[in-house]
């Protein structure tokens, strides 16, 4: 353990050690001479999301050395199927193979006379409001986007003969570690490494953006994000050049302190809780945020009553790989811890079953190593289905912090919000009356227990607090969200 670390931060708490991961982030460059701002746009804010895992994982490493091992087992593993550290000709190797991907794009040729509107990351939860502003305005997405949405524009751009500034490349990294060491936080050895070959692509891909929105000049981009690589930085880049932008809320804030800030100029979000945290928390203020419901839930409508039929338990995880613990009190043997508790109670439980539904982006290896051998094997299954698919047949749904959540409401399920870090839960399930507590093995397994003899009062008041979070997480479901967000994204392109 670093002695600096040790000597400042023994007496933090769980929470102060969250705060001070983000406090590092935002602040190392307090702690460093380096320039982050080149030509007017700021690489300090647009490497944040680089260090989000790293620096929680460099405070996790020297607070909690003993749980750490097995997050390090993992990251031995993955450093056996890549290696992190570079061949000599491998920076090389990684430009031609960016170029390469700049240069499947063709040049610009004439589009149609009227408002532009550019969606550069096509996302599947913009599908729904992409396809109703498609008629009125002209639309224009990179080839192989929304491929099933007719009378879109999809464009190939010319590739230039740009590449990332090496010595800007060294600075911005030299800053970043000296900054954070200051501050007694020591990236490892190999996310140093990695950092430093995302600040190369970070560079690399904002400058062609630059001359991405400079030749298609679009009267607004939409975005289904705006804090994170690359789409935050089409958003610092348009504000430049003054194009606006738009985000549509794709989910609910998982994370602590790491969704709290916007950077586009007008939000679409779901619920009045998203609006908020942002006008509490975010530096930068939109110059509009609209409360307009999630167009996908269209379809859905509130629950009249709790349903509590269904043949098994349905877990969905969130992810729990190494690079998606955000913060310090967050670990990559959450996931495997919450899965033992889950399988204990099987044991006891001879007539229930388990469907997992996993993150795409966790570890279903490692899920899998688990179930094998275990008495209760048979009666689990990871199922690649989609997630609402699964609903209607659950028993229980055990959620983490997720927007699965609030899904689950939505079909009157009982939810059990699974959370096993030593940090306060981000979604406000419990406090709602939404869900049953399992912030433990333990008290996982009596809220499984505890669903199956619920009495009057106990489903009355879980049916209450579960329509109130949806009222103040989903937004107004009245049908209508779609053409909330079409209205606003046309109220961007023709003011």
């Amino acid at each position: 353990m670093s002695p600096k670390f040790q000597s400042a931060n023994a007496a933090l708490s769980v929470s102060d050690l969250d705060r001070l991961a983000w406090s590092a982030i935002c602040n190392w460059p307090n702690h460093t001479a380096v320039e982050t701002v080149y030509d007017e746009i700021d690489y300090a804010e647009l490497t944040r999301c680089f260090l989000w895992d790293k620096v929680a994982r460099s405070i996790r490493r020297q607070a909690y050395p003993q749980q750490f091992e097995f997050e390090q087992t993992l990251l031995n593993r993955r450093s056996q199927i890549a290696p992190a550290t570079p061949h000599p000709n491998r920076l090389k190797f990684w430009l031609k193979r960016s170029l390469r991907l700049f240069s499947t794009w063709q040049d610009v040729r004439s589009l149609p006379a009227g408002k532009l509107l550019y969606v550069p990351c096509p996302h599947p939860t913009l599908q729904t409001a992409v396809s109703t502003i498609a008629p009125l305005v002209t639309v224009i997405t990179p080839q192989g986007g929304f491929k099933q949405i007719s009378g879109i524009q999809t464009i190939r751009l010319p590739l230039l003969s740009d590449s990332p500034n090496l010595a800007q490349v060294k600075s911005l990294h030299q800053g970043i570690v000296a900054g954070l060491k200051e501050l007694g936080i020591e990236l490892i050895e190999q996310d140093a490494i990695v950092l430093h070959h995302q600040i190369t692509q970070l560079l690399l891909r904002t400058q062609q953006i630059k001359s991405e929105l400079s030749i298609l000049r679009p009267d607004a981009i939409l975005l289904f994000a705006d804090n994170h690589f690359p789409v935050q930085s089409y958003v610092l880049v348009a504000r430049k050049k003054g194009i606006p932008t738009i985000m549509s809320q794709h989910g609910l804030d998982c994370e602590h302190y790491c969704l709290g800030e916007a950077y586009a100029d007008v939000i679409s979000v779901w619920g009045k809780s998203r609006l908020q945290r942002y006008q509490d928390q975010s530096t930068w203020q939109p110059a509009k945020i609209q409360v307009n419901g999630n167009p996908e839930y269209d379809h859905l409508t509130l629950p009249t009553q709790l349903d509590r039929s269904g043949d098994y338990w349905l877990w969905a995880t969130r992810p729990h790989r190494p690079e998606k613990c955000y913060i310090p009190s967050r670990n990559s043997q959450e996931g495997i811890q919450i899965l033992e508790a889950l399988l204990a109670a099987l044991a006891r439980s001879p007539s229930s079953h388990l469907v997992i539904k996993p993150h795409p982006l966790d570890d279903l290896e490692l899920y899998q190593s688990y179930i094998q051998g275990h008495s209760a094997c048979d009666r689990v299954v990871l199922s690649s289905e989609p997630v609402r698919s699964l609903f209607p047949e659950a028993r229980v749904v055990i959620s983490e912090d997720s927007t699965i959540g609030l899904e689950a409401m939505f079909f009157g399920k009982i939810v059990i919000h699974a959370h096993f870090a030593a940090s306060e839960p981000v979604m406000p399930f419990v406090s709602y009356n939404a869900a049953f507590p399992g912030y433990s093995s333990k008290m996982l397994q009596m809220a499984l227990e505890e669903v199956e003899q619920l009495s009057e009062a106990q489903q009355h008041q879980l049916f209450a607090g579960q329509r109130r979070f949806l009222e103040d997480y989903a937004g107004v479901c009245d049908g209508q969200a779609q053409a909330r967000v079409a209205a606003l994204i046309q109220g961007v392109l023709e003011p």
